[in-house]
């Protein structure tokens, strides 16, 4: 069990915090809004109502423990800014920060943010690319500008075959690092070059788009 902090409860911070306690992690979520921490309480360890602007407000709640810090003030730049500022001043060494812009996340990093998010873009390019590949693809994590990893429906020319027949490391440029039976749930990771494939199954697969996006039905 780990243990976070997250600071601003609009829907990203509210979604991180809640699905961060529901996997079983300690939980310590900080938001101005009293009505905000009042709708959390009962989900997080700890809700407090509570200004991130302020260091001593910081000093107080947050252990130099904790696993990571995610700072969801995108839409304060000012609290942003002054939140991760004084985070790192205090010496946590995980910070993650919500940026409501380009702009906005270089100086999150500039003054220290471990890792900076965009969660609005990211979106848009997750749907963007979706709707665009040549696959029904299911799910897909965006792993760079370049490589993906992406849920897609066993193709028909597949079935029957073996990943040796299919060599596909060679001829699409892309790697099955599991398969999942639909009807049973059963799921196989990294099947060997004997594998046969089989109908009512889903492959995940990681490569660069341009080649995921070529895989056909």
């Amino acid at each position: 069990m780990k243990q976070f902090v997250v600071i601003g409860l609009g829907n990203f911070g509210f979604s991180v915090a809640t699905r961060l306690a529901q996997i079983g992690h300690e939980v310590l979520a900080i938001d101005s809004d009293e009505a905000r921490i009042e709708s959390i309480k009962d989900r997080v360890t700890q809700a407090v109502v509570g200004d991130a602007r302020d260091k001593t407000v910081l000093d107080d709640l947050v252990s130099t423990s904790v696993d990571a810090v995610i700072v969801s003030l995108g839409d304060s730049i000012e609290a942003s800014l002054l939140s991760v500022l004084h985070l790192k001043g205090l010496g946590i060494k995980r910070v993650i920060a919500k940026a409501a812009g380009e702009d906005h996340g270089r100086i999150l990093e500039s003054i220290g943010a471990s890792e900076v998010i965009y969660p609005e873009r990211d979106a848009a390019i997750m749907v963007a690319e979706k709707l665009s590949a040549a696959t029904a693809v299911l799910d897909y994590i965006a792993l760079s500008p370049e490589y993906s990893i992406i849920d897609v429906a066993t193709p028909d020319s597949f079935i029957g075959k073996t990943l040796k027949q299919l060599h596909l490391p060679s001829k699409h440029g892309i790697l099955v690092i599991a398969v999942k039976d639909v009807l049973s749930n059963q799921m196989r990771i990294l099947p060997p070059p004997d594998y046969q494939f089989q109908p009512d199954s889903v492959i995940t697969v990681i490569g660069r788009y341009a080649d995921l996006s070529k895989l056909t039905l």
